[in-house]
């Protein structure tokens, strides 16, 4: 579970705790400073092996967050199994630390030297503490934690056939835009925008509106506009591709044109080599140098 305090550790998490006033500072037994609201608590303490859904804030001393998992909505709660009484601060963070010190609806204020960490954060190179406010939601047995993620397992997996079956129609579909396209069939229904990135939506969905910075899951078919041949796809894998939207992680026409787009629409994207791959294309040669390239997309999460 070292991933959530990796998450904790270099984010920005949400002020669960309001004012520092309302308990006395804590040091646990590995040397962890915290404070402990235990107003709204309810229900046993964690216990070693227990799975604990949390949310959680990072901020700077001047009350600056930086991040927080309320962002993510409570479908995608941080989770971590709470450590045996022996671990060392060397084996645990201190988040997980101090949670298994709370029950459910306990909050704590975690107070770190940035010292520790091996680099400071982004936005905290003048600042010497990091406080991470951290609010409990739920604790589960390990057998009940393992029952649910089997449950989640074979949900992803039905879902993952369905997106798969789909597939040779939507293959079909995005390949007859590109002819359509090639042949000014649609020159009436493209929209393009100032950077020269052209596109149409084929279907509107009434879902949250994508924003940069937030976190969207996109199935795609991507095709060469010169002879309409799919270079990538995400339906043959029946997964779409994960991305924090407007930083860079995708090529340019994609954070420009994701971002026109709201959960659930349709649409296909064309793509001057400007906005894509360049002038050099992609090593691999799949994508040559000045290609103009089509994506249909589906926006089918935005977290």
């Amino acid at each position: 579970m070292r991933f959530i305090l990796f998450l904790l550790a270099t984010s920005s998490l949400f002020y669960a705790c309001g004012s520092e006033s309302g308990g006395a500072m804590q040091t646990t037994e590995i040397g962890n400073r915290y404070q402990l609201f235990t107003a709204n608590g309810a229900g046993e303490k964690v216990q070693p092996g227990d799975f604990v859904y949390f949310h959680a804030a990072m901020r700077t001393e001047g009350d600056s967050v930086l991040f927080s998992t309320r962002d993510g909505g409570e479908a995608n709660l941080p989770v971590v199994q709470a450590p045996e009484l022996t671990a060392s601060k060397d084996e645990i963070g201190p988040v997980e630390d101090v949670v298994r010190q709370m029950r459910v609806g306990d909050s704590a204020v975690v107070r770190v030297n940035i010292e520790e960490f091996p680099s400071k954060p982004p936005g905290m190179e003048m600042d010497t503490v990091v406080i991470y406010d951290v609010i409990v939601t739920e604790i589960v047995s390990e057998e009940e934690f393992t029952a649910r993620q089997e449950v989640l397992q074979q949900e992803a997996e039905e879902k993952k056939q369905v997106v798969i079956a789909r597939g040779e129609e939507r293959r079909q579909f995005a390949t007859q835009v590109v002819k359509d396209y090639q042949a000014g069939k649609l020159d009436d229904q493209i929209k393009v925008t100032e950077s020269g990135l052209k596109y149409i939506i084929h279907e509107e969905g009434s879902g949250t509106e994508a924003e940069p910075g937030r976190g969207v899951v996109v199935q795609y078919i991507g095709q060469l506009v010169s002879d309409a041949s799919i270079f990538d796809q995400s339906f043959i894998r029946g997964e779409g591709i994960p991305f924090q939207l407007g930083t860079g992680r995708v090529i340019r026409g994609w954070d420009e044109g994701i971002d026109l787009l709201k959960e659930g629409d349709q649409a296909t994207f064309f793509i001057p080599s400007e906005l894509g791959y360049g002038a050099q294309g992609t090593p691999d040669g799949s994508i040559p140098g000045g290609a103009e390239l089509a994506f249909y997309v589906e926006l089918e999460e935005v977290q």
